[in-house]
């Protein structure tokens, strides 16, 4: 299982994003040749070249305000390519928080920790001997980081050194050339923009609003919510923390969607 993650937005007091989402899409790797092929003859289709699409420039206002054309139309086109496959997505959402989040350097983000689990657990259910987490790549001196903190949380963790279904060692791509990663990324962007859109909370109004809805549904259709054997707590595949800085391994408020 290749399990490729993307962050929309940070979450720490000077992010200009009120919300901030860490996503997970899950795919088996027999199935990445043809996801990657529909996702290249979409592009050809409607661009006419290969180029990086990012969720930024596609999943904003004026693609429905001023832009009805090809933006729309690739969006609607890649979420229902991406969706009709055999992929699972998970989620974590957090609202800008008023102070950061107390994380040591070197040492994973609270929110990775959620989502592992519940990569670990979905691997558990579905029998799968080992999942590869793939990350976009930024600089060699930041993906250093992130690998290292990344096999240090499942060497040294209490919670980490529990897992046994994902591989130590994550990877680091270019979305420019890998379309699997590019799933994440607008996957991201769209739960992102349906929060700070506040859909979380109300009925969507504007056309805009309803076509957030549109492609959140759809993708929040492919999470998995389980209740775990020999766990007391129910696991959710799409969570909102309210606050990390009390996130403690199986102690974790949040509220759950």
């Amino acid at each position: 299982m290749l399990v490729f993650i993307d962050e929309s937005g940070y979450p720490r007091p000077t992010d200009d994003n009120e919300y901030s989402v860490l996503m997970a899409v899950c795919i088996y790797e027999k199935d990445i040749r043809a996801i990657d092929n529909d996702i290249y003859k979409l592009k050809n289709q409607i661009y006419n070249k290969q180029d990086e699409i990012k969720s930024t420039n596609i999943i904003k206002r004026q693609t429905i305000e001023k832009n009805r054309t090809k933006n729309k139309e690739y969006a609607d086109k890649f979420v229902d390519i991406a969706t009709s496959h055999n992929i699972t997505t998970f989620c974590v959402i957090m609202k800008r928080p008023q102070e950061l989040p107390a994380t040591k350097e070197g040492v994973l983000p609270k929110q990775y920790h959620l989502l592992l689990k519940k990569v670990e657990y979905f691997c558990e259910r579905r029998n799968i001997e080992k999942s590869i987490f793939v990350f976009d790549e930024t600089n060699e001196r930041e993906d250093l980081e992130t690998a290292n903190s990344f096999s240090g949380f499942l060497f040294k963790s209490q919670l980490g050194k529990t897992f046994d279904r994902i591989l130590e060692t994550p990877l680091f791509v270019s979305s420019k050339i890998t379309p699997a990663i590019q799933i994440a990324d607008i996957f991201a962007g769209i739960v992102r923009q349906y929060y700070s859109s506040g859909l979380n909370t109300k009925q969507p109004i504007t056309d805009y609003e309803k076509w957030l809805k549109e492609l959140y549904d759809k993708i929040v259709a492919k999470t998995e919510n389980a209740i775990q054997p020999n766990r007391k707590y129910y696991e959710y595949g799409f969570q909102y923390v309210t606050n990390l800085n009390y996130i403690r391994q199986n102690k974790i408020p949040l509220t759950n969607i």
